[in-house]
């Protein structure tokens, strides 16, 4: 075997891989829609699970970035709908604190004073979205 065939062949191994690993993904997360569903799990959330298995089936991602996206838009900031709500409030908190620690270890003014401003503007929204989550306190069932 030459080195153009061996690179085919380790090539054809990673994608096969990398589908395999998806497919693994897909069931494990068509096992928890499911108990989810006896369970009584939040819908948005078992449709995020179900966006992502089939991006996962489909190999493009795109479908369930734009769920995700739409659901916490509509869903959570339009509707008060609690699951994206929360869904949001932790990404937003979690991206502040990134920030917070990256501008303890800067020594560059101009990305100090860029890192102040996004840590005030996490932090307005993180009180936005907090405010939103209390004023709705609904489950989706109260929202219809």
């Amino acid at each position: 075997m030459d080195g153009l065939e061996e690179a085919a062949e380790l090539k054809l191994r990673d994608v096969y891989k990398s589908y395999q690993d998806r497919t693994r993904v897909s069931e494990v997360l068509q096992m928890e829609i499911l108990r989810g569903a006896r369970e009584g799990e939040d819908p948005c959330i078992l449709l995020l699970k179900a966006t992502r298995a089939i991006s996962l089936m489909t190999g493009s991602d795109t479908f369930a970035d734009q769920m995700d996206r739409l659901l916490r838009g509509v869903y959570g900031e339009a509707l008060g709908y609690q699951a994206p709500l929360e869904m949001e409030i932790q990404d937003v908190e979690s991206r502040l604190g990134r920030i917070r620690e990256a501008a303890k270890t800067t020594e560059n003014d101009q990305l100090q004073e860029a890192m102040e401003l996004a840590i005030r503007s996490h932090e307005q929204r993180l009180k936005r979205l907090k405010d939103m989550l209390e004023e709705s306190g609904k489950t989706p069932e109260a929202n219809t």
